[in-house]
């Protein structure tokens, strides 16, 4: 007896080969058999007439970990197909936590509307309060370099060979709880005042855990090749694996037209060495961003609350006018019309709008609005987010296209019906959709075997996630069952907490977590540790 049939689909299993007719058949938490199965006993039959049954979608670069207290259900992520998401990304985690650091976790779950301290302070004490609520999703995490950094209390300056010891303590006491590895953010925060060496010291730790290092990497700009051969230099110094995190480049931010071709030749390079590295994207031309990472790092040296005390002075911001050449360098030529605020507590009012129609309703310029608005913030400055346009289409497409990259969003799970803090990003709701419907549908960038491999088999194959991205026996039962030629996301930035259509049901471990298009508000996840 089968707990759940899935009956008459076109099955797409996750590994490239053609779909194919078939049914699924589920016996608690494993796929037990594809095929025909008939009219054999079932405690559910779900009929997929016209749908593409595939494995459940696997996240390579997600932030939901900010929002998972908040939004356990995992409404938008859910929904579009997703069943794991791998959190902890660019430097950044909820976890560990000292004193030193205790202020600006709090400030920065605060905004994704969890109130209260964080109640842990290692890695694993985290973890185990994640697993005491449950998850609808599955969750794989990664220790963010940035956050060990701040428990550690290094701040701006080099870390002293006490504080050296301490993270190392950190990362591998995260790795012993069931971390995968440990991410960087090196273009803002704490990320931006670390060198090579802490970063290899680091490194020699993931590789004696047999961890991962993937990294939102220094520069995706005219130095992208720079920060490409400092990523590969960490791994094959330290041998750990590698992966670095949403690999594309800025337009018009004085990279050369070859350049992220060139980037991704390193990366071919590299593995020829012997060095194990791939990559990850994202579907959107635009992309999140954190405000404070335009900012110069001598206005954030004691901290974002001095940061946004110092921008109430006007000389401090003609400074910083002249000296914000990085990060996002469009806006220094003036491009502002590329450029939107996700959120503020204090100017509610601007959510989603240009800086451009700020500035107008302000009556001042761009740059006055955006100081205006992350001095306002003020200890919360370093956790206000941006969404710009960023990437070119035809990057995109050679991005999908290309062997050693698999698809994340590079954004986090949420709920129309959340209440409290960050406003909605339409990122957040149709980013996995977008993939289906726009870059395999409508511009046959790839096929959808190959869509749904890069979605699946991919990502679990790379992060070591067992018997996960494939619809076979012995497998894990996430299953998403979709209507190729309808599903489709109207999630916008005037009306971004939509949720998509044409994503009839989800399973996750075996059990019915989207059905019939509704969530079910089970919570099957589990938190997925190396073996």
């Amino acid at each position: 007896m089968f707990d759940v049939v899935i009956e008459h689909g076109r099955i797409v299993d996750g590994t490239g080969r053609p779909g194919r007719a078939a049914d699924v058949g589920i016996v608690g938490e494993r796929v037990v058999a594809t095929g025909r199965i008939g009219e054999a006993e079932a405690g559910r039959r779900i009929d997929a007439t016209g749908l593409i049954v595939a494995p459940g979608f696997i996240d390579p670069h997600s932030h939901t970990d900010w929002t998972v207290e908040s939004n356990r259900d995992a409404q938008s992520t859910v929904r579009q197909g997703v069943t794991t998401e791998v959190v902890g990304n660019c430097g950044v985690s909820n976890a560990p936590v000292s004193r030193r650091s205790l202020a600006g976790v709090e400030s920065r779950r605060h905004l994704y509307g969890c109130e209260g301290p964080p109640t842990w302070s290692s890695f694993g004490e985290y973890l185990a309060e994640i697993e005491s609520a449950g998850t609808s999703q599955n969750l794989a995490w990664l220790v963010g370099h940035s956050t060990v950094r701040a428990a550690a209390g290094v701040g701006a300056q080099a870390p002293t060979e006490g504080q050296l010891r301490a993270m190392e303590d950190y990362v591998a006491e995260a790795l012993q709880a069931g971390a995968w590895g440990m991410s960087s953010g090196l273009e803002y925060g704490e990320g931006r005042f670390c060198n090579q060496e802490e970063l290899l010291r680091l490194g020699r730790v993931l590789g004696e855990h047999g961890g991962l290092y993937t990294s939102h990497i220094r520069n995706r700009d005219e130095r992208i090749l720079a920060a490409v051969e400092e990523a590969v230099t960490i791994c094959e110094t330290s041998g750990c694996k590698g992966q670095i995190s949403h690999l594309n480049v800025r337009r018009n931010t004085g990279a050369s037209p070859t350049a992220w071709a060139d980037a991704v030749q390193l990366l071919v390079e590299a593995r020829e060495r012997g060095v194990d590295m791939e990559a990850d994207m994202t579907p959107f031309e635009e992309g999140l961003g954190l405000m404070a990472g335009l900012l110069p790092g001598w206005l954030l040296e004691d901290g974002p609350a001095r940061g946004a005390e110092l921008l109430g002075d006007t000389t401090v911001r003609d400074r910083v006018r002249d000296d914000a050449d990085r990060y996002w360098r469009f806006i220094t030529l003036g491009e502002w019309d590329r450029v939107r605020l996700l959120h503020s507590n204090e100017f509610p009012e601007f959510d989603g709008m240009r800086f451009p129609e700020i500035a107008a309703a302000r009556g001042g310029d761009e740059w006055d609005a955006f100081f205006d608005i992350l001095a306002a913030a003020g200890p919360d400055m370093a956790d206000l987010t941006m969404i710009g346009e960023l990437f070119a289409a035809e990057d995109l497409a050679d991005q999908l296209r290309h062997p050693l990259f698999s698809c994340g969003v590079d954004a986090y799970s949420d709920s129309a019906h959340r209440s409290g803090g960050l406003a909605p990003t339409p990122l957040s709701f149709k980013g996995h959709v977008e993939y289906l419907a726009v870059h395999c549908r409508q511009r046959r960038t790839v096929t959808l075997e190959e869509m749904v491999r890069k979605l699946t088999d991919a990502p679990a194959r790379r992060f070591g996630l067992q018997d996960r991205g494939r619809l076979e026996p012995g497998c894990f039962a996430d299953v998403v069952l979709f209507d190729f030629d309808t599903v489709t996301s109207t999630s916008s930035f005037s009306t971004p907490a939509r949720y998509p259509q044409g994503i009839s049901h989800v399973l996750i471990n075996g059990t019915v977590v989207v059905d019939n298009g509704q969530h079910t508000a089970r919570r099957p996840g589990r938190i997925l540790r190396p073996s």
